[in-house]
């Protein structure tokens, strides 16, 4: 996968996405922004987020996220939609809410919180964003309903908040979007209502309160909340935050001894904040932080080693593997990280060994299971490969990277028709046109049968609606 590899994707410019985000019949009368056309705007922005922008695919990170915001979610009101996260590789300290109940969070949260109940906090805050519909209420007041700018400036949110993270870039929206984008912002009462609301989830979800105030504080000293550094105009949505924090505190005071000192297990989080500081964050800060501190416990160890691998230095990350591999050999975090070293420098026998065992302890770990399939096609097995790969697929449906694999593996395997077609979707991901077309034909003079003319006609349907909402 694309985030697996680390692969830095180069932020596209963005010149105003006029796609008509509802159909005409959707808007009943101009200013009223209904559940379902959020519904609607949240599916089409995750498209935007899913091919444009490094989501990270890790099932270990991603589910440890998803388990922090499910505790969060069973302490507040029932919604309307059920709440989707994304993780995306950003070193920006920030989380934020789209529509429709989707939340979006940035590696650089993660890596500089010190514990679960900070990060549980910040997520909270949005989270309460989303059940006051602060959003919906937003759109609706600006009056931007069935405009085609909503679109782009949710993108641009994105985009423009890469700039102080891997794969910089520029945003360019058009006349509609840019003069529009300003009104697109929460107030100070809504920001008032979220730390309100969000501190209830919190305690009512078993966190420590704590984690609030000392989270916003480290956010605020880093000016990422408060109008600074790259962070654009919606992000910087949290005014008022030296009185907010007071605020926070004169609440948690007044709360009964027993909640104020709770004692989180920050275990899991720790875990996860190594692989993001190990993967997503440059390699050489990364090295930095597994040495610099002396510490010499296994996550630090596994640590350095991955950052060592990123670096290239074979021999170096080859001992330190091998040393955090004695320090933990059971578990299958560390099993699979030795197994994806092994598989990148060669030693296929090796590489297969540990990630299948990691895949038959864990058949979700779609990191393993991605170079599992790539350690036994090299092998020769194709037939195990492929199967392995669908699996991947079948979670990341719109990676290019696990498509062009795939395609390749049903190649080798004499399967020229889902080669194709699943080469088309690749480059059409990729926005290589040209070799999608190519791709697309191949498949069409192959399809025989009334199965494949029904996958061509989704693939079609697929990539049409992905071309008209990115305007190309």
């Amino acid at each position: 996968m694309t985030c697996v590899r680390g692969i830095r994707l180069r932020v596209l410019v963005l010149a105003c996405l006029i796609a008509l985000v509802f159909p005409p019949a959707a808007i009943s009368s101009f200013g009223e922004f209904t559940i379902r056309d959020e519904i609607e705007l949240a599916r089409k922005f995750d498209l935007v987020i899913e091919t444009r922008f490094p989501v990270i695919q890790d099932t270990r990170i991603i589910g440890y996220v998803q388990s922090l915001v499910d505790r969060l979610v069973a302490a507040m009101p029932p919604q309307p939609f059920p709440i989707k996260t994304t993780v995306v590789r950003n070193s920006a300290l920030n989380a934020f809410a789209s529509a429709a109940g989707h939340i979006t969070i940035f590696t650089g949260l993660i890596a500089n919180m010190d514990n679960e109940d900070e990060l549980a906090s910040v997520i909270a805050h949005e989270l309460a964003h989303v059940s006051e519909r602060h959003i919906a209420k937003s759109i609706e007041k600006s009056q931007l309903v069935g405009a085609g700018s909503l679109l782009g400036i949710l993108a641009g949110v994105l985009v423009g908040s890469q700039g102080g993270g891997d794969g910089a870039g520029a945003l360019v929206l058009g006349s509609v979007a840019g003069a529009k984008a300003m009104q697109l912002k929460y107030t100070r009462e809504n920001e008032k209502d979220a730390d309100q609301y969000g501190l209830g989830y919190l305690v009512d979800a078993g966190f420590a309160p704590a984690g609030m105030t000392t989270a916003f504080n480290k956010i605020r000293k880093l000016q990422w909340l408060g109008g600074g550094g790259d962070v654009p105009s919606y992000l910087s949505t949290h005014p008022g935050m030296d009185d907010r924090v007071v605020y926070m505190q004169e609440r948690i005071a007044r709360l009964p001894a027993n909640v104020r000192n709770r004692a989180s297990d920050n275990e899991a989080f720790q875990r996860v904040k190594l692989l993001v500081q190990a993967w997503y964050t440059d390699p050489n800060t990364a090295k930095a932080i597994f040495t610099s501190t002396g510490k010499s416990t296994c996550l630090f160890v596994l640590g350095e080693a991955i950052a060592l691998s990123r670096l290239q230095q074979i021999e170096a990350a080859r001992v330190r593997f091998e040393e955090a591999l004695a320090c933990n050999a059971h578990d299958p975090l560390w099993m699979r990280e030795y197994g994806r070293f092994s598989f990148e420098y060669g030693d296929l026998a090796t590489a297969a060994k540990y990630l299948q065992e990691v895949v038959l302890r864990d058949p979700n770990d779609l990191f393993a299971l991605f170079f599992y399939a790539r350690a036994v096609a090299e092998q020769g097995n194709h037939a195990a490969s492929v199967s392995a790969m669908e699996r991947v697929l079948k979670a990341v449906p719109r990676d290019a990277e696990v498509l062009e694999y795939l395609a390749r593996y049903q190649a080798a395997m004499g399967r020229a028709f889902e080669a194709h077609l699943n080469f088309a979707k690749s480059f059409a991901y990729k926005r290589k046109f040209s070799k999608y077309n190519f791709h697309l034909q191949k498949s069409e003079a192959l399809a025989q049968t009334p199965p494949q003319q029904e996958q061509l006609r989704k693939v079609r349907e697929e990539i049409a609606e992905f071309r008209e909402i990115l305007g190309i």
